[in-house]
């Protein structure tokens, strides 16, 4: 069972909402509604367009990256490619984004953002689900040095340097109840 067994049970698709942010602006001009659920279930694979990973290593500190497309310090995580899985979309980005190698089979459910559209976006137009896992690597601050254009800064931080960094994103309250 992954860290959100004191969350509720073993298989409860709907989770714990956190959060249902009525309008969430992004950086491109596009809006959602956003709401944030704590789940220890991944959402269904045709309603995820979008995951990211909270990756910690031997010592707990979370690496991030820098996206000036989304002008945000971040985990790790990006859009789904065809025929891609949630596992296989954070094993790629995490590639891209840091140099390192996850095994998909680590990767911990333990979140949802929902998206409705507001506005057009990177997301379907129907909306849908960017899924949130987390994991752990037995290391100790290895090198970062992504590859992805969208990327240009990494490192590894304490969670109150996360904090610091994170603490005004929309999606801080999944962060900060899995572990703050």
């Amino acid at each position: 069972m992954s860290d959100l067994g004191h969350h509720g049970e073993q298989g409860d698709r709907s989770g714990r909402t956190l959060a249902s942010l009525p309008e969430v602006a992004f950086a491109d001009g596009s809006r959602a509604a956003v709401e944030l659920v704590l789940s220890d279930v991944a959402a269904p694979d045709q309603e995820v367009f979008a995951a990211l990973v909270f990756l910690r290593d031997r010592s707990g500190r979370f690496a991030v990256v820098y996206s000036p497309r989304r002008q945000e310090w971040a985990s790790p995580g990006g859009g789904r490619e065809e025929g891609e899985t949630p596992r296989q979309t954070v094993v790629r980005e995490v590639l891209e984004e840091t140099g390192l190698v996850l095994d998909g089979q680590a990767l911990q459910p333990c979140g949802v953002e929902r998206f409705t559209p507001l506005t057009p976006g990177r997301w379907p137009q129907a909306g849908g689900c960017l899924q949130v896992f987390q994991t752990r690597i037995d290391a100790d601050a290895p090198p970062l040095c992504g590859s992805a254009d969208d990327v240009t800064r990494w490192r590894w931080v304490t969670f109150p340097e996360l904090e610091a960094l994170c603490g005004s994103a929309f999606w801080w309250p999944v962060a900060a109840a899995l572990f703050g």
